[in-house]
């Protein structure tokens, strides 16, 4: 068994990381494309530098339509990888109906994910300030709005379906082999791992359970409802409304939504305690499980590289 767990968890880390590293060349190849096209159509040497420069400054508007095209490039690596193994059309077959009364508790525990990132957002600034550091900068970056329309399309719809596609589809399913339990706390983790961001991450693996366990009871298509309604409305267009509104309306309105689905949450989750401990009773793999999986060479080249990039977003105060 610890040979299938090891070869199972490797050989999926391995395709993340390089669905990443793929998503990084073909966002760095379109960069490359347009710099050589601005080059080539400017008249003289100093007109091309110029407009080069113009070009970098104006990075952010072009930010969503790289992220299109390197989660497309990504996508198509795995979809080439999977073809013959159906994993995705597996995924979305229903385990069993969804009734209105679950998909309320569920978003409701889903939505009490958010203070785990204002949580680690604060810890995070009372550990480091200290020494003169601070995650302002992320905490800034995971929770801004979109800009443009391509970052919006990308932020709202394109980001969170490829997501769901990807770690509900291809990886969790992968991992089932190991059991439910293991597959989506892995799937979980890889998910967070791979914002790159150690504030953005920690709320991700909280969400990443709570659509684990959606793909797995249930179906992907009811974590992609999740994952884009939380991007859609409660990430970006109450962003939009909080910072349109005064400032202490909209700090009402930013920590009072998350707030009121904690408080709910906390609720259900203390009526509904006996079935969740009943579920990862049932559920859960053995702990030398974990040590077979997380010493594998793929998962720890994928969770240093995505440590190394997370660090970036330290810096001074």
């Amino acid at each position: 068994m610890k040979k299938q767990v090891r070869k199972m968890t490797n050989r999926t880390a391995g395709y993340i990381f390089f669905y990443n590293l793929i998503m990084v060349a073909v966002m760095f190849g379109a960069v490359a494309i347009r710099t050589i096209a601005i080059m080539a159509g400017a008249g003289s040497e100093q007109a091309a530098d110029r407009a080069v420069g113009a070009f970098g400054q104006n990075m952010g508007s072009f930010l969503g339509i790289l992220s299109i095209a390197g989660v497309c490039g990504g996508l198509l690596f795995l979809a080439i990888a999977s073809r013959r193994t159906g994993l995705v059309r597996e995924a979305f077959r229903s385990s069993r109906k969804m009734e209105a009364g679950n998909f309320i508790r569920i978003f409701c525990v889903f939505m009490a994910c958010q203070t785990i990132f204002t949580v680690a957002a604060l810890l995070a600034e009372l550990v480091l300030n200290p020494f003169g550091l601070t995650l302002k900068n992320a905490a800034e970056s995971a929770s801004a709005v979109s800009g443009d329309l391509p970052m919006f399309l990308y932020a709202s719809l394109i980001g969170p379906v490829a997501e769901e596609l990807v770690f509900r589809g291809f990886v969790l399913r992968r991992l089932l082999g190991g059991g439910k339990g293991f597959a989506i706390v892995l799937s979980a983790v890889l998910f967070g791992a791979m914002h790159g961001n150690f504030l953005q991450g920690t709320f991700a693996v909280g969400a990443g359970l709570v659509f684990g366990y959606v793909a797995v009871e249930y179906s992907i298509g009811w974590s992609i409802l999740i994952h884009v309604l939380n991007n859609l409305v409660f990430s970006d267009l109450l962003g939009r409304l909080a910072g349109a509104l005064p400032k202490t309306a909209g700090a009402v309105l930013e920590y009072g939504v998350p707030g009121f689905f904690f408080l709910a949450a906390c609720v259900i989750l203390v009526k509904e305690r006996e079935k969740v401990v009943s579920w990862w009773r049932r559920n859960r793999p053995p702990r030398r499980y974990w040590l077979w999986a997380f010493t594998t060479f793929w998962m720890l080249l994928f969770l240093i590289m995505e440590t190394v990039v997370a660090l970036e977003g330290v810096s001074r105060l």
